[in-house]
């Protein structure tokens, strides 16, 4: 979603105004004074990989790499993602360890009341408008890594660089690193942009961010980064920069690539679309083809290779499918979409398929605004806190539960809760002997509930979604009869990992902790 709204904006001042950005130095250079692991970590990120696709597609023979790699290796279902489940809230926790209470990062779309804005990094070009497109564009271009992402976190990227091993991103959204990069845009948008000096970003030692940002082990090689091929935001351009790195020995010691093309296809088809995400994998392949053979590729490297989310399969009837946040709250002024949210009791941050509602006005009226909700049935619950309890309701229940962290039950990832009230709201099985929590079709629902409310800088109510609905509001994309993401449900969560190079088991994965995981390779 992110990489197609840069698209669009970028073709709008881009003519023929393509120039060289090679910049840089070589890794071969920076790791002159750099220590060396026992093997590479290579981190790829396929958007949308699910389990069932996955296995569809390797009973049929159509995944060779994916299946190479989980005969030699691990291969888990259940990696569950953090709440919202938009990309960037997902790859902040991937690459800080932590969930969005602590990188602050809310959604995809937020309220900011520190500017009295809504923050969009990229979800529909007419929001975009909306709220000012230069504004828009600098915050997915800079401020979503520099400004955004809490300083008071760390990244996989500054970690190792800490440590002296040699990190490089390909097209991931967050990359903050400690090297400064000069990004490149095309001259009618930098003289738009009315930028004083070149825009520039920390990442890695290796950033490569579509024809923004290019390493220099790509100077004069022929990538595909231009008009017809998006700008280098493609499968295609992300898998060509490994390659190149590998054969010409730039392969840092860390690496992160995105491949973000299924994630387009998976919306308008469907999420089990398998020609799309087999076109993902024959891209993959030619990552461990740029190896003198996919063996010495796993002697050299542990690969982990995972979906950042699932996606949920929505109804084909627009009317049944979407859930029209502005009639629900006709009784309130909704804030417009504008670059300042000035007036209006109520502003709406549209994640697909989840929202949150802020009240501009007074922060009391959470409750009222979750009761509200309840009117209509394709909401799964709503939520909001008081103090330090975050309450559930649901259209489905008469009663309410609550909860808070500590306490005397404890979940499979030994996390411990306090709750009061229907469990069934949220779909817990408890276990009273033992005092244990277990999840059904809401994998680590509290966790990603009481984080998710406290990663907002203002007061909120969370609203989810049922399987098979989506959000509308002003602006709002709808994918009739296709995939969608952004929930609570294990649908929206679920994505599938590989890992294969170790024998490093990945227990009870989720996406929070894989951070912890890559580091242990790294003494």
């Amino acid at each position: 979603m992110f990489f197609r709204i840069v698209i669009v904006i970028l073709t709008i001042f881009l003519s023929a105004c393509q120039g060289a950005n090679d910049q840089g130095a070589t890794i071969q250079q920076i790791e002159q004074d750099k220590i060396k692991p026992d093997k590479k970590v290579v981190l790829v990120m396929i958007d949308s990989m699910m389990g069932s696709l996955i296995d569809n597609s390797k009973e049929k023979g159509k995944i060779p790499a994916l299946e190479f790699l989980i005969e030699n290796g691990q291969y888990h279902k259940d990696l569950v993602a953090p709440f919202p489940s938009m990309s960037v809230v997902i790859e902040s926790t991937l690459m800080t360890g932590k969930m969005p209470d602590a990188h602050k990062v809310p959604g995809l779309v937020w309220y900011n009341p520190d500017e009295n804005r809504i923050v969009d990094y990229g979800s529909t070009m007419e929001k975009m408008i909306k709220l000012g497109m230069k504004q828009s564009l600098i915050d997915s271009l800079y401020h979503l890594n520099n400004s955004h992402l809490s300083p008071q976190v760390t990244t996989i990227h500054e970690v190792l660089q800490q440590k002296r091993y040699s990190t490089g991103s390909v097209n991931f959204l967050i990359y903050r690193g400690q090297t400064t990069h000069d990004m490149t845009l095309p001259v009618l948008l930098d003289q738009w942009l009315n930028l004083n000096e070149s825009l520039q970003t920390k990442g890695p030692d290796l950033l490569a961010f579509g024809s923004a940002v290019k390493p220099k082990a790509l100077e004069g090689k022929d990538v595909p980064d231009t008009f017809l091929s998006n700008f280098g935001l493609n499968d295609e351009y992300s898998v060509t920069v490994v390659s190149e790195m590998i054969k010409q020995g730039e392969q840092p010691d860390f690496l992160a690539v995105f491949l973000p093309s299924f994630d387009k296809e998976a919306h308008n088809h469907s999420p089990h679309y398998r020609v799309g995400f087999e076109r993902a994998e024959a891209f993959f392949q030619e990552i461990l083809n740029s190896y003198d053979s996919w063996d010495q590729a796993l002697e050299e490297n542990i690969f982990i290779v995972f979906g950042d989310h699932g996606q949920d399969k929505l109804l084909d009837d627009e009317f049944a499918m979407s859930i029209p946040l502005h009639e629900i709250y006709q009784e309130y002024s909704v804030a417009p979409l504008t670059d300042h949210a000035t007036q209006g009791d109520i502003v709406i941050a549209n994640n697909h398929r989840m929202s949150y509602i802020y009240p501009l006005q007074h922060t009391g009226l959470l409750p009222d605004l979750a009761e509200t909700a309840m009117v209509d049935k394709r909401i799964e619950f709503a939520s909001w806190i008081d103090e330090d309890w975050v309450y559930v309701i649901s259209p489905d229940y008469n009663d309410a539960f609550r909860f808070r962290a500590g306490g005397p039950w404890i979940d499979r990832y030994e996390q411990t809760w306090e709750w009061e009230g229907n469990e069934e709201i949220v779909g817990l099985k408890i276990d009273e002997k033992r005092s244990r929590l277990s999840y059904t079709d809401f994998p680590d629902v509290l966790n990603h509930l009481i984080t998710a409310l406290n990663s907002n800088h203002h007061p909120a109510v969370a609203l989810a979604a049922k399987p098979g609905h989506t959000f509308h509001s002003e602006g709002a994309p709808l994918h009739v009869d296709g995939g969608e993401h952004g929930g609570l449900h294990k649908n929206d969560t679920l994505g599938a990992i590989v890992i294969a190079g170790t024998d490093q088991p990945f227990e009870n994965p989720r996406m929070v902790d894989l951070k912890g995981y890559i580091l242990q390779f790294f003494k």
